[in-house]
C-alpha cells in the first residue's frame, strides 16, 4: 500500500472522527439546552437562582465547552443572563417587556401578512395547511410536545415574512422573535394547541381569499391571544 492511500486512509478516518465528535456535540448541546428550559420554563430554576458552568458540566458529565455555548444561546433567548464572576442568572419575565415585544410584534407581523397575502399562489396555500395540519396532530400528552410545537409554529410565521419581499421587515421580526423564545415556550403552559390552530385557520382562509386588511388584522389578533397567554400566567407570580 502507497504512502498516499494510508494518509488519504488516515485522513478519511480522521475526517469521521470530527463528523462524530461534532454531531456528538451538537445532540449534547441540543440535550443540555432542552433540560435547562425545562427547569426554567416549570419553575425547578427560580428567577435570580444562579447555574454555574462546573455544576452544569458536573451534571452533564461533560467540558464545559458545551455548557458555555449553551448558556448564551439562552441569554440571547432570554432565559438567563450571564454576569461576570458571578455565572448565569436566571431572568425574570415582566410584564411590561411582554407588553413591549408582543407590541412589536404585532405591528411587525400583521404587516408581513398584510404584504405576502397579495403575493401568494395556490401551492403556498396548501404549504401553510400542511404545517397547520402538522401542529394539529401534536399530541398534548406527548412529552416532547413544545418542542414539536416550535418549529412548526416558526415555520407557519416564516412563511408570510419571508414570502412579503421585506427583506428589512424579514431581519426585524427574526430580531424581536429571537428575544421572545422564552416567552412562546412558556404561554404553552396556559394556551391549548387547539387554539393556536384555530387562529391559523383563520388566518389561512382569509389569506386564501385574497383579503389583505382582514388577514393583517387576524395576525394581530392571534399574536394578541398569545400574549395574552402570557400575561395570564404571569399573573400568578405577582412581583
Amino acid at each position: 500500500m502507497s504512502y498516499i492511500i494510508v494518509i488519504r486512509i488516515v485522513n478519511t478516518f480522521y475526517e469521521q472522527v470530527l463528523i462524530v465528535a461534532k454531531d456528538t456535540r451538537i445532540t449534547l448541546k441540543h440535550k443540555i439546552s432542552k433540560d435547562l428550559r425545562d427547569e426554567i420554563i416549570f419553575g425547578r430554576l427560580m428567577p435570580g437562582e444562579r447555574i454555574k458552568e462546573v455544576w452544569l458540566s458536573e451534571k452533564f458529565k461533560c467540558s464545559r465547552g458545551p455548557v458555555r455555548e449553551t448558556l448564551n444561546q439562552l441569554e440571547k433567548e432570554g432565559f438567563l443572563e450571564l454576569i461576570p464572576n458571578q455565572g448565569a442568572v436566571i431572568t425574570k419575565i415582566s410584564p411590561k417587556e411582554v407588553e413591549d415585544f408582543y407590541a412589536l410584534l404585532e405591528l411587525l407581523e400583521g404587516k408581513a401578512v398584510k404584504w405576502a397575502t397579495p403575493l401568494l399562489k395556490p401551492e403556498d396555500i396548501k404549504c401553510l395547511e400542511e404545517i397547520n395540519n402538522n401542529i394539529r396532530k401534536i399530541s398534548p400528552d406527548d412529552r416532547n410536545c413544545i418542542e414539536e410545537w416550535i418549529p412548526l409554529n416558526l415555520a407557519f410565521h416564516r412563511f408570510f415574512r419571508e414570502k412579503c419581499d421585506n427583506g428589512k421587515l424579514n431581519w426585524m421580526i427574526e430580531e424581536v422573535r429571537m428575544r421572545i423564545t422564552r416567552f412562546r415556550y412558556t404561554s404553552l403552559l396556559v394556551n391549548s394547541f387547539d387554539e393556536y390552530v384555530r387562529d391559523h385557520d383563520e388566518i389561512i382562509d382569509i389569506v386564501r381569499k385574497g383579503d389583505a386588511v382582514k388577514a393583517e388584522k387576524a395576525m394581530q389578533r392571534h399574536i394578541c391571544h398569545a400574549k395574552g397567554a402570557l400575561m395570564k400566567y404571569l399573573s400568578r407570580f405577582p412581583a
